[in-house]
């Protein structure tokens, strides 16, 4: 994937599988970030592969990034997901559309360990 992005191959993200056993939706796509960061991408270029790039490869020009004139889908972090990929996982409110539709969300391992 490294070498890949690096030649300037485009990659897109998620995947249209629906939800699997194998594949949970809004738990795949983390870990789907945790392994770009193990393939050689920074944590930086993997949260564009998810974003800019993929809105791109859609021809979604209304989101992938924050900008006037886009449409407002934001996932805030309770922490900076640029020292360590699985802090997307720490979600401290979810928006679509410029409305927040959910508070934080506890990620599955958080739950599983105080359990």
């Amino acid at each position: 994937m490294r070498r890949l992005h690096a030649a300037g191959v485009k990659l897109g993200f998620g995947t249209d599988a629906g939800a699997m056993p194998q594949r949970v939706i809004g738990v795949a796509e983390h870990r789907e970030l945790q392994l770009l960061v193990e393939a050689g991408l920074t944590p930086s270029e993997a949260l564009q592969v998810a974003t800019t790039q993929a809105a791109a490869l859609l021809g979604q020009t209304d989101r992938g990034r924050i900008a006037a004139g886009k449409r407002a889908d934001l996932l805030v972090l309770d922490a900076d997901p640029l020292v360590d990929i699985a802090n997307t996982q720490r979600i401290g409110a979810v928006w679509q559309a410029g409305q927040e539709v959910a508070g934080p969300i506890e990620a599955a391992a958080d739950t599983a360990t105080r359990d």
